[in-house]
């Protein structure tokens, strides 16, 4: 019996009533278009959770605040506490981690020390689009 005859059969079966329809897929929720990365200074963990406008968003871990990050953010390794404090102090100047490759920038200080003349000196820079954290 090859599969057309036996598709022909089913066919057959469904019509008589001696076979159920195939039932439709279940329907699943949609999920996020895109998640974006949260960082929690606290364990110096990251996270890519789904934006969340109307709630702070939490840390699985401690329970602190996850700090919204950007979607090209690549967090440290936990490990190495001068570059979560650099991460930190980026974040609370306003520099958020979006993509700018199109835009000609400079880019951000790869160590703490450099932190400070970096903000001070790049005020209009791509990646500062929130209002720094007092």
């Amino acid at each position: 019996m090859n599969k057309f005859e036996k598709a022909r059969r089913m066919a057959l079966r469904r019509d008589t009533g001696n076979r159920p329809a195939p039932s439709p897929p279940p329907l699943r929720p949609r999920a996020a278009a895109y998640l974006i990365a949260h960082a929690c200074f606290i364990c110096r963990k990251s996270f890519r959770i789904a934006p969340r406008p109307q709630r702070r968003s939490r840390c699985p871990c401690c329970a602190g605040d996850l700090h919204e990050m950007g979607r090209s953010f690549k967090a440290p390794p936990a490990r190495n506490r001068e570059q979560w404090r650099k991460v930190q102090a980026l974040y609370e100047a306003g520099f958020r981690f979006f993509s700018y490759g199109s835009f000609d920038a400079p880019p951000l200080p790869a160590r703490l020390r450099d932190v400070e003349a970096f903000i001070r000196d790049n005020p209009e820079h791509p990646m500062r689009v929130a209002v720094p954290v007092s």
